[in-house]
């Protein structure tokens, strides 16, 4: 797996502070993306055994309480898929209770074998691409308002989807 970049503070993709992975390589190129440099699959930097200790060590770096969020690109393409269901599987066994959020061009009715394996390691989905014509930059976690923010355990427990509520 290739990465664009890791942000230590990020306020933008999830609820507080986040540290976020973005993946590279995306095959959807939805028009009006504000990531088309990570659509390269060649782009960006390998993922190396010493990235993934980055973030687990420096997850909490100055006593700041930040989860993870994973972008791209796009995570869960073949090309990153594997990557990234190590990165989240290590993740949580080291954090269980810091939240993953994790975004996707694809909608969860339709995540093959591997696309579904992710779900045992993130908290919260936002699925389904961006959609120019439907962008809202005033809703939570998305840039469109076809996206769906999609509360994990609860679609795992009830095999549904359960859209996940804001405090």
């Amino acid at each position: 797996m290739r990465f664009s970049k890791i942000k230590d503070n990020d306020i933008a993709n999830g609820l507080g502070i986040t540290m976020s992975f973005w993946t590279q390589g995306c095959p959807h190129h939805c028009k009006g993306c504000f990531n088309e440099e990570t659509w390269d699959f060649n782009g960006g930097i390998e993922f190396k055994q010493e990235h993934l200790d980055y973030i687990i060590e420096n997850i909490n770096k100055n006593n700041i309480k930040r989860d993870l969020a994973v972008l791209g690109g796009e995570p869960l393409c073949s090309q990153n898929i594997k990557g990234v269901i190590d990165l989240c599987r290590e993740f949580k066994s080291h954090y269980p209770n810091k939240l993953i959020y994790l975004w996707t061009g694809y909608t969860i009715e339709n995540f093959n074998h591997n696309q579904k394996e992710v779900l045992n390691y993130i908290d919260i989905l936002i699925d389904g691409q961006f959609e120019e014509q439907r962008k809202n930059l005033s809703i939570k976690l998305r840039g469109s308002s076809n996206q769906r923010v999609i509360d994990v355990n609860k679609y795992l427990d009830k095999n549904e989807i359960i859209l996940y509520k804001f405090k």
